[in-house]
């Protein structure tokens, strides 16, 4: 027997099942019988983990798509921000609200991606907010807090979607060691009723390589 390992993947785990259960069809004993009624509630398992993943992973992705969107409106609302000020300080010179706000030009505070960019927002809005008795600066703080919440619910929603896959991740590879399981378990079990033949316990099991070669056609080279 082929003895699958942890690292085999999903696909190899569920072949080497498929042909393990329809080779089960072909036994005429109680055992056979048994063997495959317990492999394929395993079987059934391991497809409805792994498509738990992929379901996961998709919506993962579209988390992911969502959160760069609103990463890039909140960069956009710090840019027009800059630029607010560079106003407002043409304005009232005296203020010098560009550089108080920003010490170190706007990029500082756009640069760190997703979830990073969040650590330095709280700052960044005290900074505007000492200039909030001017108008352009209050409605440049409304823009900003918007932006700020969307961006945080969105890169929050994109961790939960990403704990979702490793969650059902985990789930597919306990899934996939019960599998495992039940072929040693078979292995044993057809080896007690076949005691007088058992190499033909073999033949229940795929095998190492085991892969049919399509036949050429009659026009093929």
């Amino acid at each position: 027997m082929r003895r699958l390992r942890p690292t085999d993947g999903t696909p190899l785990h569920k072949r080497a099942a498929q042909y393990h259960l329809a080779k089960l069809t072909t036994g005429g004993a109680p055992i056979h019988q048994e063997l495959h009624a317990e492999m394929a509630a395993k079987y059934a398992d391991l497809k409805a983990k792994a498509r738990a993943v992929e379901d996961a992973e998709d919506d993962a992705s579209a988390a992911s798509a969502l959160a760069d969107h609103a990463e890039i409106k909140l960069e956009n609302t710090i840019r027009d921000i800059d630029a607010d000020l560079g106003k407002l300080d043409r304005q009232v010179p005296t203020l010098s609200a560009q550089i108080i706000v920003f010490p170190h030009g706007y990029g500082a505070e756009i640069d760190p991606e997703g979830a990073a960019q969040l650590a330095g927002l709280p700052a960044l809005r005290a900074r505007i907010a000492q200039f909030s008795a001017h108008g352009i600066v209050i409605e440049a703080l409304a823009r900003f807090d918007a932006a700020h919440e969307a961006f945080a619910k969105a890169i929050e929603a994109e961790e939960k979607a990403e704990a979702l896959v490793d969650t059902l991740f985990a789930e597919e590879l306990e899934a996939r060691r019960a599998i495992r399981e039940q072929f040693e378990s078979a292995y044993g079990r057809l080896r007690d009723h076949y005691k007088a033949r058992p190499a033909l316990v073999e033949e229940f099991f795929l095998k190492e390589g085991r892969r049919r070669t399509p036949k050429k056609g009659p026009t093929d080279g």
